[in-house]
């Protein structure tokens, strides 16, 4: 034992006795643990019952709003293909140039297309002179044909005065013979020249006063002569829209008809085609505004609407379809294209087909506890409905 304040150490029954901290004093130190013991217990009460409510307030703000990243900039764009084969002489744009609609893009060598067309129109002019002639030889021939008519009526009253005067023994025979051979020779003359005329009559398609170029030969020529024309203009290759000029071909190189020889993208009337998934659309339709984030400026905010949704999804199109019947299905959520207008505010840097960009649509849906109580007793409704079913299903 030792003065006032000191520890006294003792000994009894083989135990160490410790008078420095009486009860009161182990008493009063277990108070502070006791308090943090309760706040963590009200801590771990708690702390599901804050993230319960933090979820449920993210779910009930949420479901509004539908975004996705799989979203590009879209417009249209003409693969400029000749209809000829040729070589191509001239191109007088650039690459990513723009122009206007009609503006001449390139040229095709043209000269033996000129020299066709030179040739027909001289067929076209011989057609039309052939046709003047027939007309001349119509009217030659039936002045034959009176001629003829002349003759005939001569040789029957030479042949009557003949045989008059051979029955009264005044002319001789051979007179009679020869009036008779003049008769059938002025017949036969006129049967001829009625024959070269039907004949010329049907060379001027059966109508004696046909204009020249409504003769069947010559609209033949002045349509192959059209034709010709058209394969010249073909020569000549022009915008088909308002766009920026891309693959711009080398003069001296060869066109293959049918064969895209340059590419003419339109700039403007662009949209964005976003691919959401197909349980993303329950609410979505056209008309409902859109937000749109180009990955290219980040702090350009354009703004549209949902113009269409298509009938198919993206998978529809594709060159190998899914076989959904084949023995290994997986089932794979869709993606719907749907085709979204851009505006973008003006000075804003321009659009440019290709673009990846962020889209998001406000279909207006709001959430509320009404609606998810009728949901969560639906769901217990069916799943109580299903266990009873099993239950009733397993009795015997």
């Amino acid at each position: 034992m030792e003065g006032s304040g000191q520890t006294i150490y003792g000994v009894r029954d083989g135990e160490h006795l410790d008078t420095q901290n009486p009860p009161i004093a182990a008493a009063v130190s277990r108070r502070p643990r006791l308090s943090r013991r309760v706040l963590a217990r009200a801590f771990m009460w708690l702390l599901p019952l804050f993230v319960l409510a933090v979820t449920l307030l993210v779910w009930l703000s949420s479901g509004r709003f539908i975004t996705t990243d799989n979203a590009y900039v879209k417009g249209d764009r003409a693969q400029i293909a000749t209809e000829l084969s040729g070589i191509i002489v001239e191109v007088p744009v650039k690459e990513n140039q723009a122009v206007s609609r009609g503006q001449l893009l390139f040229k095709l060598d043209d000269q033996s297309y000129r020299l066709a067309l030179v040739r027909l129109e001289a067929e076209i002019e011989t057609g039309r002179a052939e046709i003047r002639g027939l007309r001349a030889q119509w009217r030659v021939k039936r002045e034959e044909i009176k001629a003829a008519l002349s003759q005939q009526t001569y040789a029957v009253a030479e042949f009557e005065r003949q045989s008059g005067l051979a029955e009264k023994k005044i002319a001789s025979t051979q007179k009679l013979e020869e009036a008779r051979l003049a008769l059938d020779v002025a017949r036969q003359r006129i049967s001829a020249a009625e024959e070269d005329l039907t004949r010329i009559e049907a060379a001027l398609a059966g109508d004696r006063r046909i204009r020249t170029d409504d003769h069947p030969k010559v609209k033949q020529m002045m349509a192959a002569r059209d034709e010709a024309l058209l394969q010249l203009r073909r020569t000549t290759i022009e915008s088909p829209l308002d766009g920026i000029v891309a693959k711009r071909p080398v003069p001296g190189s060869y066109a293959t008809a049918g064969v895209p020889a340059m590419v003419v993208v339109a700039d403007t009337d662009l949209w964005v085609e976003a691919n959401f998934k197909e349980t993303e659309l329950t609410r979505v339709r056209a008309g409902q505004k859109a937000t749109i984030h180009v990955d290219t400026y980040p702090d350009s905010v354009c703004t549209g609407s949902v113009l269409s949704i298509a009938q198919a999804t993206g998978a529809e199109f594709a060159v190998l379809p899914p076989q959904n019947a084949s023995g290994n299905w997986v089932k794979v959520v869709q993606r719907i294209p749907v085709r979204v207008t851009v505006a973008c505010r003006e000075g804003d840097p321009p659009l440019r087909v290709g673009m990846s960009t962020t889209v998001e649509i406000d279909t207006g849906h709001s959430r509320s506890l009404g609606g998810l109580l009728a949901g969560l007793g639906k769901w217990l409704g069916l799943s109580i409905s299903s266990a009873t079913i099993k239950s009733q299903d397993a009795k015997p």
